[in-house]
């Protein structure tokens, strides 16, 4: 019994040591699948501190450009308010102007409308002037046609009066 007992006891030693080997072998490979993680984990760190610091980069260049971005949307918005506002002005000229220049149209109109009325009046007038004038130089005319006859007429009552002048004396 003592023997069976004995070779119970080796086979559950060799079961045993079987097993520690077994387990032995387990945590070997347990421990290089650990040290195997370990430095993926390590790797996979560095990886992501890297695209971190990477990204933390872009998002600093990315922020500035969004700062100069806002600066010139403000400066754009600013100007294209100085714009507007400069049109307005240049419309409120422009409205300045075209009212003036129908003001003078009107004006200038007016005046030519009284300076052809004037004129039309002148030259009505001229024509008066003129008949007037046509009948006056025929007048001086026929009364130039007239002085040989009275000269004559004149001279021949001066000489009928110096004869009788002289038949008195």
């Amino acid at each position: 019994m003592e023997l069976l007992q004995l070779s119970k006891f080796k086979l559950q030693l060799r079961a045993l040591i079987s097993e520690f080997h077994q387990l032995k072998e387990n945590e070997r490979n347990a421990s290089q699948h650990l040290q195997h993680t370990i430095q993926k984990q390590k790797k996979i760190e560095e990886e992501f501190n890297q695209n971190l610091a990477e990204l933390r980069a872009e998002l600093g260049f990315v922020n500035d450009l969004k700062h100069k971005l806002e600066r010139k949307v403000t400066s754009l918005e600013n100007e294209n308010n100085l714009l507007e506002n400069k049109q307005k002005e240049l419309e409120g000229t422009i409205q300045g102007l075209l009212e003036s220049k129908e003001d003078f149209v009107k004006a200038y109109e007016d005046s030519t409308y009284e300076m052809k009325r004037a004129i039309a009046d002148k030259d009505r007038k001229n024509d008066v002037l003129a008949e007037k004038l046509k009948a006056h130089l025929s007048l001086f005319g026929s009364i130039s046609k007239e002085v040989p006859s009275i000269n004559k007429f004149m001279d021949d009552a001066r000489q009928a009066l110096r004869q009788k002048e002289d038949v008195g004396m």
